[in-house]
């Protein structure tokens, strides 16, 4: 008798360790608020990938209209160094406008990829803790480190685009004011037969411009616009097939397929669960 404390029977008359019982107990006790638990995980980490989704979309886009904004950038761009020998003033308003529309397209750019790309790391931080496993500090201080320099980098730039349209503007002013001297800027440009003294006078009137360019150097930087034209072109035709497809992200994918594996968890433990309720019933 002294062993019967320790030990239940069940009615069939089995015995069963008095540990046990209480361990199923303690189950049958924690699984609600476990499944609760669960439940409220693979909804967030659901939410998580269609929010990742739906960013993803919305820069896809941006994208479209920072690679499309591009793309006119460099066409009036050409125009602009085309037309420099044949009409200053609108040369230069073509340039100037160019120049505009490209700081645009590079700020939109920027703006969207860091956008996502904190998005991005920022949901899978808070997955990260919704499955429970340790969270890689390191890629959150490296994405904000790479967004530091992505907008130290485009504030340089927009400085630079910012000088040359002033530099334009200044041109356009002087142009109407000194035919003359935009006569001496055209032979420039078309030959590269001026006085010495008439040279410093361009260079120093319309220097930074496409007036102050010569033949060969408005022929390079028509083909090195029309490379980036190019690009734009290309990149505009894949965002707009990926946009088409629906925009999904491996990193949503991801995010589902945790949430699955939650899920499969679930399942197990409610099949347990119902094992252990069905013994304890009969």
């Amino acid at each position: 008798m002294e062993g019967s404390s320790e030990r239940a029977y069940d009615r069939h008359g089995y015995s069963v360790h008095q540990e046990e019982l209480e361990e199923r107990e303690r189950f049958l006790s924690e699984f609600p608020r476990v499944k609760a638990d669960l439940k409220e995980r693979i909804e967030k980490l659901r939410a998580l990938a269609d929010k990742v989704d739906k960013v993803h979309r919305d820069c896809t886009i941006s994208s479209l209209v920072a690679n499309s904004t591009g793309a006119v950038s460099g066409i009036l761009t050409i125009l602009g160094l085309a037309l420099a020998p044949v009409t200053a003033g609108t040369s230069l308003v073509l340039s100037a406008t160019g120049m505009g529309l490209g700081a645009a397209a590079a700020v939109t750019g920027v703006s969207t990829s860091i956008v996502e790309h904190v998005n991005t790391v920022s949901a899978n931080a808070e997955a990260s803790r919704l499955m429970a496993t340790r969270c890689d500090k390191g890629q959150v201080v490296r994405a904000v480190r790479q967004s530091t320099v992505k907008v130290l980098s485009l504030t340089k730039n927009c400085k630079e685009v910012l000088r040359g349209m002033e530099k334009n503007i200044n041109a356009i002013r002087i142009a109407k004011a000194n035919p003359q001297l935009v006569a001496n800027a055209k032979r420039l440009m078309d030959s590269g037969r001026i006085s010495a003294r008439s040279g410093r006078q361009v260079q120093k009137a319309f220097g930074g411009t496409t007036l102050a360019m010569t033949r060969g150097a408005r022929i390079t930087g028509v083909a090195t616009t029309g490379i980036f034209l190019l690009m734009d072109v290309v990149s505009l035709v894949k965002e707009s097939i990926h946009l088409h497809k629906g925009a999904k992200t491996e990193s949503a994918e991801g995010l589902r397929q945790q949430a699955q594996e939650l899920e499969s968890k679930l399942e197990e433990l409610t099949h347990i669960h119902d094992l252990l309720q069905a013994g304890l019933t009969q």
